[in-house]
């Protein structure tokens, strides 16, 4: 919970053998169709984890693996998403998909969320990619690091934002954590770093001062 509002769940899951072998923070994206949102990613080269289903309270949502192994939920809320805004310290404020195949991935996102999808400014390829909808960047899709396999399966990463990445990053340290990519400038200027939790699970932290304008990530 934060500032009395539900931000998140942790539940203890069977997932299938090759599929996100330590703990992991998925993803939920917003759907108005979540049985034909679910239909469109078979036909896309993603698999159904678990199948469309209604949660009380929450909505009707679908757990899927994009074709290269990234794993999310799309989700049809009871009560509608929540306004576009700036997001408080403690939210959840940007996700990152690392995959094999950027292009390939930005295709299948559009295809099922109505996407655009462009080059990140200043980077200068077509391989580090935004998707955006309503004048709003909602994620970057982005190759995988040279250290892993090119083979790995993708994965998303969620970043939380915080008032001070490196007292968060040491925070996290000493309760057990491990900080797996050192705090860093990003390209958009925020302060970031990337982190495990004890149990294995990466999230991402960004410290993000001013209030982003339109069109830029939340």
């Amino acid at each position: 919970m934060l500032n009395g509002h539900p931000i998140a769940s942790v539940v203890e899951r069977a997932i299938p053998p090759g599929i996100h072998d330590i703990p992991f923070w998925m993803p939920f994206i917003a759907t108005s169709d979540v049985d034909a949102l679910a239909r469109k990613a078979q036909n896309g080269g993603g698999k159904i984890l678990f199948k469309p289903r209604d949660i009380p309270g929450l909505g009707r949502e679908t757990v899927v693996v994009d074709p290269r192994g990234g794993l999310f939920a799309a989700l049809a809320t009871t009560n509608g998403d929540p306004l576009d805004e700036a997001t408080p310290p403690g939210g959840w404020i940007w996700s990152t998909l690392l995959t094999p195949d950027p292009q390939g991935a930005a295709n299948f996102y559009q295809s099922l969320f109505g996407y655009e999808t462009g080059p990140a400014p200043d980077s200068g390829d077509n391989v580090h990619l935004i998707a955006a909808s309503q004048d709003y960047a909602r994620a970057s899709i982005n190759p995988l690091p040279p250290h892993m396999p090119p083979d790995a399966p993708a994965r998303w990463i969620r970043f939380l934002r915080v008032e001070n990445v490196g007292a968060a990053a040491e925070m996290a340290a000493s309760l057990g954590g491990k900080i797996l990519v050192e705090p860093h400038i990003d390209r958009d200027g925020a302060l970031v770093a990337v982190l495990a939790d004890p149990a294995g699970a990466v999230f991402g932290i960004l410290e993000w001062h001013d209030q982003a304008p339109e069109g830029e990530p939340k």
